[in-house]
């Protein structure tokens, strides 16, 4: 009997203690979990993009990039589940004309954000008459 309390107890103890790790695990806010890097998949409507990425540092509030033409970094401010992305600075090399058409689009839907989702490893960026502006999957990589 004195064997069967103590294996009892042992199970409600790991049981309690799992339980304890989960709600730990849960804690995490969505800006951390949005740390990383990004591919984008679509922006204002026009997708199949390709060298198109950005990093988001949620601890140092930073964002950078590269469009296939230039490079930009900048800052941003969260507040709930609205984000403001401050001005970006960028390289200014001139690229093919509809290189340039999405490059501006980019940037537009950055400096237009005002909501953002993060679901399933997709991040949404959302304008302030709620029309989706950009979509960008995270990139996954095992460490090793």
């Amino acid at each position: 009997m004195k064997k069967i309390m103590t294996f009892s107890t042992l199970i409600l103890i790991i049981a309690f203690s799992s339980c304890n790790g989960i709600k730990e695990a849960s804690k995490k806010t969505t800006t951390q979990m949005v740390s990383g890097k990004y591919e984008i998949r679509s922006v204002e409507g026009a997708s199949n993009l390709y060298n198109m990425f950005f990093v988001i540092d949620t601890s140092e509030k930073r964002i950078s990039g590269k469009t296939d033409c230039n490079g930009f970094s900048g800052n941003y401010v969260v507040t709930g589940d609205e984000v403001t992305f401050l001005p970006f600075v960028s390289t200014k090399m001139y690229c093919e004309e509809h290189v340039m058409k999405v490059e501006n689009s980019i940037f537009k839907a950055f400096n237009n954000t005002k909501k953002f989702t993060y679901d399933d490893n997709m991040l949404t960026l959302i304008n302030e008459d709620g029309t989706i502006s950009l979509k960008a999957y995270k990139v996954i990589t095992e460490d090793k």
